[in-house]
């Protein structure tokens, strides 16, 4: 009989590579941003879903998507079989490929399934599942991103890696792979170890019993006793028994009365498992791929025993994946779930959600978020959802209400577009009310809309319902109410993004009152206002101060240097480290940032007399090739200069 085409394995396995390529090519093209490789990868989902059972927080990237990816792959495995081993994962495709490839060349080898050698190497993929599992629960990350060669292929190696760990991992998919049949997923793919726990259900029910117990009897880190077991268990059973009891459900059955034990479908199969010797196809490497049913000559080997069921493991590792989408598309999972204080106590609990912080996009910044409001009288926990920048905030109303919430979470803001023209002496004031300024990334989407309006110099931002909003304006400039407002309710928001590329952010802001005569600021009173947050960049050094703070014993001079850029967000962020380094020079007390009469931005620095001079502080501190930093640890570590400084400063 002549064999029969598998054309759905080949469709799914060619259609998933297609798919990848075609998204991490549009991300790098067409896309505002590259795109997110790890979106559909079950693997992550579960080690996110471990994650969350063990901390109440989900690591940074990981949405429900994943989540419900990685719980539909264990359903399947449990109920039909490794169906997305055989149908869908890259890994596994690449890995079946570069298999082919050795034994045409006649290079490859293969480790006999049962023999010693084979029992043995199946340990290292339960160790490595242990590690990453560990890792990631621990520190709500996805470890295996600094290993994973999918990963790191898909970014271009440059995503979230550790070089070594990916050059080992690639190395033993590619290469290993090349000589030795399916290395990668019998002896090194962690996913295929869970796989396998999953098939061993009794073991993996009994293990999840086991944690529940240890819970109740208030065991630390019972989690991971609880792995452990699993991945000692899952490898003991895989190398004695080499196959599954009563899970999965559905199996490759050969009818003995027609089968002629001809080996084409061990020959065939890409796990080389002894088929012609089974009734019922239970080994543990089984994927159900479909490939012994195609190359059986005799068509003694059917899914179920059926042949109706041909195709039908294809279609579930399809309708699975589906319905991970849908469910990942209607459930939620918060990226944290932290409660503090009296929590328990509290009668009347109420909560208050809120959408559109767009401050909360990842694990870190949720953290952030909650540690602000953790210093707020009256809230007692915090539920953050980062793919709808959601938060779901837990409070007592007899200490706090709603608005004053709001006005916690506010960031009040200036910030300067322009300086005003030569010769102009005074900016209009117009004054607006916004609805949609939450925090402080609505903030600068905010000013980025706002820098497009010609005549703006500048705005600045209370906490008021709407939000008070003074916008100071060239006085030859109109800013007509429409204007403003078909400029203010867009949809998005235009940022600048890394490589020159315009990134846009959804956006949702109402312009509620306009008031355009609202007086006029002088342009000294609008230069000092914008620069204030600027201004308390400035410090004393304690120890200096205490040691040198006697002005008569220790005579003190000021010097001043220009330092244009300090308003740019990038050298405010690294001015702490200029800062840092002053402050381990003995005889430097203070540094102040300034605006000059000249309406320039400066630097002066307090020094005793008897130990700087002009020299010695543009030479040895100005021009440093190095600034030695302490950090809150007691750790010296010298930094590169994060800026530079042009022109010679001169004492006061």
């Amino acid at each position: 009989m002549k064999r029969k085409s598998n054309w759905l394995k080949n469709l799914l396995q060619w259609g998933t590579l297609a798919a990848i390529v075609g998204f991490v090519v549009y991300g790098l093209t067409l896309g505002e941003k590259p795109a997110d490789v790890e979106a559909y990868c079950p693997f992550g989902g579960l080690q996110a879903l471990g994650s969350y059972l063990v901390n109440n927080s989900l690591a940074c990237t990981m949405s429900m998507t994943q989540i419900m990816v990685g719980v539909m792959l264990a359903v399947g495995v449990i109920l039909f079989s490794k169906l997305f081993c055989g149908y869908l994962c890259p890994l596994g495709t690449v890995s079946e490929w570069m298999g082919r490839g050795g034994k045409k060349l006649k290079v490859s080898v293969e480790i006999r399934p049962g023999s010693i050698a084979d029992r043995l190497l199946r340990a290292v993929k339960y160790a490595l599942l242990f590690y990453v599992f560990y890792m990631s629960a621990s520190s709500s990350e996805l470890f295996c991103k600094n290993f994973d060669p999918y990963y790191a292929v898909a970014t271009g190696f440059k995503g979230e890696i550790t070089v070594w760990m990916t050059v080992i991992s690639v190395a033993l998919l590619f290469l290993g792979s090349f000589f030795v049949k399916m290395f990668w997923c019998k002896y090194i793919c962690p996913l295929g170890a869970l796989s396998n726990i999953f098939k061993f259900t009794l073991t993996f029910a009994g293990i999840v019993i086991l944690l529940w117990a240890l819970g109740l009897l208030g065991v630390a880190s019972a989690w991971v006793w609880a792995l452990g077991a699993a991945c000692v268990i899952g490898y003991l059973w895989e190398m004695i028994y080499l196959k599954s009891k009563v899970f999965p459900l559905l199996r490759i059955v050969r009818d003995e009365a027609t089968c002629t034990k001809c080996d084409v479908c061990r020959r065939k199969c890409p796990y080389s498992i002894d088929i012609k010797n089974l009734d019922k196809v239970k080994h543990i490497d089984c994927t159900l791929c479909g490939t012994c049913v195609s190359a059986c000559p005799e068509d003694s080997l059917q899914v179920g025993g059926k042949r109706s069921l041909r195709w039908l493991p294809g279609i579930l590792a399809v309708a699975l994946f589906g319905a991970a989408l849908w469910f990942g598309s209607h459930w939620e999972l918060p990226t944290i779930d932290e409660k503090w204080g009296e929590y328990e106590q509290v009668e009347g609990m109420q909560t208050y959600e809120i959408e559109g912080l767009t401050s909360v996009k990842c694990f870190g910044s949720s953290k952030a978020f909650s540690a602000k409001m953790q210093k707020v009288p009256g809230v007692y926990g915090v539920k953050t959802f980062v793919k709808r920048h959601a938060v779901v905030i837990s409070y007592d109303p007899k200490a706090i209400d709603e608005t004053s919430i709001d006005k916690a979470i506010f960031s009040p803001t200036t910030m300067k577009f322009a300086t005003p023209k030569a010769g102009v002496d005074s900016l209009s004031v117009v004054r607006i009310g916004v609805e949609g300024l939450h925090d402080k990334m609505d903030m600068v989407y905010f000013g980025a809309i706002l820098r497009n309006i010609d005549g703006i110099c500048g705005f600045d931002a209370q906490y008021d319902c709407p939000v008070a909003v003074t916008l100071y304006v060239d006085p030859s400039a109109a800013i007509p109410e429409k204007m403003l407002r078909d400029s203010i309710e867009v949809k998005e928001a235009h940022m600048l993004a890394h490589g020159g590329k315009v990134r846009a952010i959804p956006v949702h802001y109402e312009l509620k009152s306009y008031d355009p005569a609202a007086g006029r600021i002088g342009r000294r009173e609008f230069l000092d206002l914008m620069f204030e947050q600027t201004r308390d960049l400035s410090a004393p050094f304690k120890h200096n101060t205490e040691t040198y703070g006697d002005d008569a014993k220790y005579p003190k001079g000021v010097y001043e240097v220009e330092c244009r850029g300090i308003e740019k967000p990038l050298i405010k962020r690294s001015f702490p480290y200029f800062r840092g380094f002053l402050s381990l020079k003995e005889g430097i007390t203070r540094l102040d940032v300034a605006l000059n009469d000249e309406e320039v931005p400066v630097l002066r620095i307090v020094y005793v007399k008897s130990m700087w001079d002009d020299a010695k502080i543009w030479n040895e501190l100005l021009n440093a090739k190095v600034w030695p930093v302490k950090y809150k640890d007691g750790t010296l570590k010298d930094e590169e200069p994060k800026f530079t400084f042009k022109t010679e400063g001169h004492t006061l």
